[in-house]
């Protein structure tokens, strides 16, 4: 152990951050509650193995509520919790060694899954296509890159997403890939949607009858390119499968003052982030086992442990 921290000061920031970060996507998400994870197990203050589980246990109990809507942060946890049976019991610095291994194998298990996901849709993109996305997805700025390095011409069309904006954050990495990008508001997806060959957005969670979990606006969006025949593909690897029914979804709702309105008595300022996509808008779901256009397989196969519904 390199030093000790103030338990209860370290798992305050961690979740502090974790809470009020807008604009990172959930697999990214996922990854930083990881790094967590090893920072605390290597500067927890624990007198011993059994006090070093109690204190990642809370940590792990904190973080996985933090965000409700974004179910990778749980799987991921979960995943990585096995390994709290195995510490030893009489080696402290030998079981800080350990949870911090097993959390770099946990993060390495979700970069693999997002990179043969990208590469299971880039196998269906074709020189000259324009996709069409909302938010920023850290799978869906993977799979630009990923063609633009095997040489796949594409267009984009990327909304700007409010609140929050940080459809800019994907305008802006697209421009330094030479991508040619149209960047518009919310309001004017319906006129757009028509000149995309695909819309292909990541997700928050994947629920277990295929219903999407993802930034508000999407199912606007899943609406306009159902009307207009322009497919709707998902792209979200399995850590982001969850066997909770859309009934069960908690979908978070963030400050007011991110709507940028003065205090009204009689108004009621809302701000919540997340849509229900049902699984009849969505034209494919593509994961790290390929593209499917059917769902009643997709938990099943999952190779993660799946959050159950509450």
């Amino acid at each position: 152990m390199i030093y000790a921290v103030d338990n209860a000061d370290f798992k305050a920031r961690r979740l502090r951050a974790v809470k009020e970060d807008l604009n990172t996507g959930a697999a990214t998400l996922a990854r930083k509650t990881l790094e967590d994870i090893i920072d605390f197990s290597d500067c927890c203050d624990a007198a011993d193995t059994q006090e070093l589980v109690t204190e990642l246990t809370d940590l792990v109990t904190q973080l996985s509520a933090a965000r409700p809507s974004m179910v990778s942060i749980q799987n991921a946890l979960r995943r990585w919790s096995d390994c709290l049976e195995n510490l030893p019991a009489d080696d402290l610095k030998e079981a800080r060694r350990l949870a911090q291994m097993a959390a770099e194998e946990v993060i390495e298990e979700l970069q693999n899954a997002q990179v043969d996901a990208v590469a299971a849709c880039v196998k269906e993109l074709k020189d000259g296509m324009t996709i069409m996305t909302h938010s920023t997805s850290s799978s869906v700025m993977s799979l630009f890159n990923a063609c633009y390095q095997a040489g796949i011409k594409l267009q984009a069309i990327v909304t700007e997403s409010r609140p929050g904006m940080e459809g800019r954050k994907l305008a802006r990495f697209l421009n330094k890939l030479a991508i040619p990008t149209q960047f518009i508001s919310e309001a004017q997806m319906a006129y757009f949607v028509p000149q995309a060959d695909k819309v292909i957005v990541g997700a928050d969670s994947l629920l277990r009858d295929g219903t999407l979990v993802n930034k508000v606006g999407s199912r606007l969006l899943a609406l306009a390119a159902r009307d207009s025949g322009i497919p709707f593909w998902v792209l979200a690897e399995s850590f982001k499968h969850s066997l909770t029914l859309p009934e069960d979804v908690v979908l978070e709702e963030m400050p007011e003052d991110e709507m940028q309105l003065e205090e009204l008595e009689k108004v009621q300022v809302r701000n919540i982030y997340f849509d229900l996509i049902p699984a009849r808008f969505i034209t494919a779901w593509v994961d790290e086992q390929g593209v499917r256009v059917e769902f009643r397989s997709l938990a099943e196969a999952s190779r993660v442990p799946l959050l159950a519904a509450p």
